[in-house]
């Protein structure tokens, strides 16, 4: 029978460990963030007048290509559990950082209309209570946009990491009726962008422990997965796959 896993222990260890050098190590083309915020602003359907609470914003990278699409006229509110991340966006952006735990934010009322969140929500331990406590917030017609990264990607990644990652994402359809019982009106997308990278420097993101399944191995676990890639695709330098994340809109009726 295999170590129990301290799922909470290892995400705080993640993202401590990443802030500083979290948008190196997860690089992503400009073409690749654009893409992902496109979707974001279409699915949130922005306007100038929204106000947006971006919940668990990271290093605000999603946030400030936001802003350069959308002349939001009051400032994202930017929330994130782990001062590492929060600190590297810009002083001088249109962003009101928060420190604080998600659950613990949206048992405030800080009057936002429009919620996003990028690659969160399968960190959340009370989604309940966290689904509830937003719809509460959001006027009618206000917006939750979940943004995640599909349980059942084929990154090149190796085995045991992908079979672990099947339990470790959240799934649309649990989601879906979780938000569905929180009173939201649901509609999902999946979506693909084909992404490559050189292999020497997916390898090194892989070491870092890019994705918070990855921190999940010990260091020797990664090092003999990282064999088991370098046996894998010996024969090529760059390495090609389809990012594909689910997007679910969930709407808070106009009469609630």
């Amino acid at each position: 029978m295999g170590k129990e896993i301290d799922v909470q222990g290892v995400i705080e260890k993640h993202y401590r460990a990443l802030g500083e050098n979290y948008d190196n190590f997860v690089y992503y083309s400009p073409e690749y963030v654009r893409a992902l915020t496109g979707n974001m602003i279409e699915k949130l359907q922005l306007t100038p007048d929204d106000v947006l609470a971006d919940i668990g914003c990271g290093t605000g990278m999603y946030s400030l290509d936001i802003l350069e699409q959308i002349p939001l006229r009051q400032r994202i509110i930017g929330v994130d559990p782990y001062p590492e991340m929060i600190s590297k966006i810009p002083a001088d952006a249109h962003i009101t950082p928060i420190v604080s735990d998600a659950l613990v934010f949206s048992r405030q009322k800080p009057g936002y209309n429009k919620v996003l969140m990028k690659d969160v929500v399968h960190h959340l331990p009370q989604k309940e209570a966290f689904f509830a406590n937003i719809y509460d917030n959001l006027p009618p017609g206000g917006i939750m946009l979940l943004v995640h990264t599909a349980p059942d990607f084929q990154y090149p990644l190796f085995d045991a990491a992908l079979e672990r990652n099947l339990t470790w994402l959240a799934h649309p359809d649990e989601l879906t009726r979780l938000l569905e019982n929180a009173g939201f009106r649901v509609e999902g997308e999946r979506i693909g962008y084909p992404l490559s990278f050189p292999k020497a420097h997916y390898f090194k993101m892989v070491r870092a422990g890019y994705m918070s399944v990855l921190t999940s191995f010990s260091e020797a676990e990664r090092e003999e997965g990282l064999a088991e890639m370098a046996a894998r695709y010996a024969d090529t330098e760059t390495l090609a796959f389809t990012d594909y994340f689910d997007y679910l809109t969930a709407t808070k009726g106009a009469s609630s």
